[in-house]
């Protein structure tokens, strides 16, 4: 009767074959060629442990246009996610009834203009004519309370046309600043009214970054303090300044929310995404090796490098080693951190021959070595 294999048999000859060179017998080792290969050091760096956490992205200005006049939409002269400039139309509201308004006021202007033309005329007439001792004084005076009437219905037109004006221009909604049409809420032949919001409008030439923290990671910041941050889709970290730590109080009551700011942000970094955000702790700093990424061997869920060490008799050997790394910790960009399985001051193979190496192969290394 044949026994079945114990579980740890089966997986550790699984991993043996799996990995690359460990089924080459040493006849075949001392087949492979030698090669030419580039190396880097694995250095050790000072590292302080942070707590991460979860932060949204935000426009830093975020304008919620509606109209105070009621009325059809009469077009939609934008798109969400155009970018216009500050003071261009944006919307426009059916006005006929302002139009007339308008006109009926510009009207009455010309007309209180002409009267007190008039009357100033003939003030001045009758002045002359008193000075003449040609009219009584009354007549004077008359005159110039008809003038002085006429200025003032002059200026009560002046500022009913001047209403009807802005009442009208309030039935075209323009950008406020230069930025991006985040949402369209009404379509064209819609009725509206004042008040609700018809166009999201957002200014994304520098974004905010609100996270929830506790007590102790809100001691560990300050204002205007740099904090990496990560995101999915965008390479590298993007730099926010902590611009302040505010109380949460709009859900639950209890908390704190830090804000950063972000100045300069990548043209891929949006609204509405997901940042993680790095926060030192109170720890002491820790050393950490570091390697570039251009050195790493992945193989499905696995990690390793070509580490360039001598044999027995001298010869220098790429061996692979698999390696963890360190969760989301990256101290520059094109580098990764090794929470185990090297040590600093060790050679790693890097470059385009990584495709071309096998474990254990005998190569030399160039004399320049790559940071």
């Amino acid at each position: 009767m044949t026994l079945p294999l114990p579980w740890w048999f089966v997986l550790v000859t699984a991993t043996a074959l799996l990995l690359p060179g460990c089924g080459d017998t040493p006849n075949e080792i001392e087949k492979l060629p030698t090669l030419d290969v580039t190396v880097a050091l694995a250095e050790t760096r000072e590292h302080q442990p942070v707590v991460r956490v979860a932060g949204v992205v935000q426009p830093d200005r975020r304008a919620q246009m509606g109209t105070r006049q009621a009325g059809t939409v009469e077009s939609v002269l934008v798109e969400a996610g155009d970018r216009v400039a500050a003071d261009q139309p944006i919307l426009r509201v059916d006005a006929r009834d302002l139009e007339a308004a308008r006109t009926a006021a510009r009207l009455q202007r010309n007309a209180a203009h002409a009267a007190w033309e008039q009357a100033a005329q003939n003030e001045g007439r009758f002045r002359r004519l008193y000075e003449q001792e040609l009219v009584a004084r009354v007549r004077m005076e008359e005159a110039e309370v008809k003038a002085e009437q006429a200025r003032g219905l002059l200026q009560q037109a002046e500022a009913e046309l001047a209403a009807a004006e802005i009442n009208l221009d309030y039935a075209t909604l323009r950008a406020p600043f230069t930025g991006v049409v985040s949402e369209i809420l009404a379509e064209e032949g819609s009725f509206v009214a004042p008040g609700p919001p018809l166009v999201i409008f957002e200014d994304r030439s520098q974004l905010r970054v609100d996270a929830g923290v506790d007590a102790a990671s809100a001691m560990q910041v300050r204002d205007g303090q740099a904090l990496p941050m990560d995101f999915v889709g965008i390479d590298g970290t993007v730099e926010g300044r902590v611009q302040a730590v505010l109380p949460a109080l709009e859900e639950t009551g209890v908390g704190l929310r830090l804000r950063l700011t972000i100045t300069d942000p990548p043209p891929e970094l949006e609204p509405g995404m997901v940042a993680e955000i790095a926060i030192p702790t109170a720890d002491a700093s820790r050393t950490r090796v570091s390697i570039p990424e251009a050195a790493l061997v992945r193989r499905g869920q696995m990690d390793g490098v070509f580490v360039v060490e001598p044999d027995t008799e001298g010869q220098l050997r790429a061996r692979l080693r698999w390696i963890v790394l360190t969760a989301g910790a990256r101290d520059a960009p094109g580098r990764v951190d090794v929470e185990r399985g090297l040590s600093g001051g060790e050679r790693v193979v890097v470059g385009d021959r990584l495709d071309d190496l096998s474990d254990n192969q005998p190569v030399t290394v160039d004399d320049a070595v790559r940071d």
